[in-house]
């Protein structure tokens, strides 16, 4: 996890500092990086880390001027990437953003205007849809939320969650990677991005730790998008299914939020694990189906 701030923050109350992990990006990295760079309140300072890339995304990067901070490590992951950005940035807030990702260009002027609306949360995130191919995909994530998943207190901007939904976090994730715009300082209490076992879903354990906290808050617009292409982890949904078991069997076992909630939590674990092996029976039988060529 995060090693803790090494540099006292600098900038003024609002400033944001945004950290980008970057490995062989170079399809997608000047049009996330021109997205960051056109919002109508524009960060304080863009850091990208340089995961060891071997193709000619850094020097993508470096066309950027001093409009972005480039920062080169050894392949060490994208947790790593973002908790060694953390430990850079100088400002009040810190956002993420995949370096494959796009953000709309009022992303982080609603989410400083909440904040501001509730001083008193330390997490914002935002809704999302997924993207491929200049085109938006099917429904905005948060419409897929169970009904009841939790209470809002409505704000002119979008509403503050103060009764914890920790346990319902296995039925319903609300953010991923690029949406959520958090303090630095709950950043580091709360420990970062775990390096550990979370290579496969980095997005579950930190977005866990983050709303196992209230209050946090929640702009209910589309203010990312969310790209989907045969590279990404998201490509295979079985995959993706499987390595969900990992991650919140590392979440159940081992994170202290987790144990006044072990057993809701474990429903819904073993909902996923139900999900996995339908998917696998389906694929079976799709696989007889076409060797005797039925389909």
């Amino acid at each position: 996890m995060a090693e803790g701030p090494r540099l006292e923050s600098s900038d003024s109350p609002g400033s944001v500092s945004v950290i980008i992990p970057l490995y062989n990006g170079a399809r997608f990295i000047a049009e996330t990086l021109d997205s960051v760079l056109s919002q109508t309140v524009p960060p304080s300072e863009v850091i990208v880390i340089n995961d060891g890339s071997t193709d000619e995304s850094p020097e993508i990067v470096r066309s950027y001027g001093d409009r972005v901070t480039l920062i080169t490590v050894p392949n060490g992951g994208e947790c790593k990437a973002r908790n060694i950005g953390c430990n850079h940035a100088s400002s009040e807030w810190v956002a993420f953003c995949d370096s494959d990702d796009l953000w709309l260009p009022t992303k982080l002027e609603k989410q400083l205007r909440l904040a501001g609306e509730a001083p008193d949360v330390e997490c914002v995130i935002t809704d999302y849809i997924e993207y491929a191919d200049g085109h938006t995909m099917g429904r905005n994530h948060l419409s897929y939320a169970p009904e009841d998943f939790w209470a809002i207190e409505p704000l002119p901007t979008g509403f503050v969650v103060r009764q914890p939904i920790t346990g319902k976090l296995t039925t319903f994730q609300p953010s991923i990677s690029s949406t959520p715009m958090v303090r630095r300082e709950f950043y580091f209490r709360i420990g970062g991005f775990d390096e550990e076992e979370t290579r496969w879903a980095p997005d579950t354990t930190f977005h866990f730790r983050c709303l196992s906290r209230v209050p946090f808050g929640v702009v209910p617009e589309i203010l990312m998008h969310y790209r989907r292409h045969p590279a990404s982890i998201s490509a295979d949904s079985l995959k993706q299914l499987r390595n969900s078991v990992t991650v919140w069997e590392h979440i159940i076992d081992r994170y202290p939020e987790a144990k006044p909630y072990r057993a809701e939590l474990l429903e819904g674990l073993n909902a996923i694990r139900k999900e996995v092996a339908e998917t696998e029976r389906y694929r079976r039988r799709q696989k007889i189906k076409r060797y005797l060529g039925l389909s």
